[in-house]
């Protein structure tokens, strides 16, 4: 049994916690990391974990540096462009990859590394909302226990589809904000398939006609519908092909 942990979070808020202005001589300034301090930290995080879940074997998820979603949406994470990461950090993550048993697989993320790998026995921890759409059962900084069903994973999923996400730079559908009154409209809380998730989220994409091309100038409300889904889905198991080291891109429910 694995706990299966996205570290990257917690990693790149202690290499920002613990980088410095560094004044080298009257004109030139630079930074430097305490990577020690940072690793004083996960560790302490990770020990943390392992006591609130002794029988399982953590197994650390990073991302590649190669994501399939720039291709699908070149804006992906654009609000992002320009951010420095802190000094050292690539070395921060090395140490990690080096130390615990890792997972990081080609031209994913590490949320897709984690959703690919848990299994019905393991656990998942994330800091990330976006994990909530894998079912299992999802442990919190303190230890408790939540299980996310089948259901209320795809519920997530076509959620965030039409919501977009600001934080990763990808609209969704206009007019509908994560609280909008239709999540609680019988239409959407008597969807129990996929198929009848997909065919109400596409009609709230047709219905956007005009306020997608005004704002995006989207000229086809289906297949940017798609592109919204395949950006928006944290890989499941069997969604992976690890023999050319690529994605299976979501396709609809099937």
């Amino acid at each position: 049994m694995n706990i299966y942990i996205d570290i990257e979070p917690e990693a790149f808020a202690a290499s920002r916690r613990h980088e410095f202005e560094f004044q080298i001589s009257d004109y030139k300034w630079t930074y430097h990391t305490r990577i020690d301090y940072c690793l004083k930290d996960l560790t302490g995080q990770l020990e943390q974990l392992q006591k609130h879940a002794p029988n399982h074997t953590q197994v650390l998820c990073m991302g590649h540096k190669s994501n399939f979603r720039y291709a699908i949406y070149p804006r992906y994470k654009s609000n992002r462009r320009g951010i420095r990461k802190a000094a050292g950090y690539g070395a921060l993550r090395e140490w990690l990859a080096n130390n615990y048993e890792s997972i990081i697989l080609p031209n994913v993320e590490a949320d897709d590394a984690l959703g690919l790998s848990a299994g019905p026995d393991d656990l998942i921890y994330s800091k990330d909302k976006d994990l909530r759409t894998i079912k299992g059962v999802h442990m919190e900084p303190n230890g408790e226990l939540t299980e996310v069903t089948e259901l209320e994973a795809n519920r997530n999923f076509y959620k965030q589809v039409l919501t977009g996400d600001s934080t990763d730079g990808y609209p969704g559908c206009p007019g509908l904000g994560v609280s909008a009154k239709f999540f609680s409209s019988d239409d959407w809380l008597k969807c129990y398939t996929e198929i009848d998730f997909w065919q109400l989220v596409q009609g709230q994409y047709l219905l956007a006609t005009k306020k997608l091309f005004d704002r995006h100038e989207v000229t086809d409300p289906l297949k940017f519908c798609m592109q919204m889904a395949r950006v928006a889905r944290i890989l499941r198991p069997g969604e992976y092909d690890h023999d050319s080291e690529k994605p299976v891109l979501w396709d609809g429910p099937g």
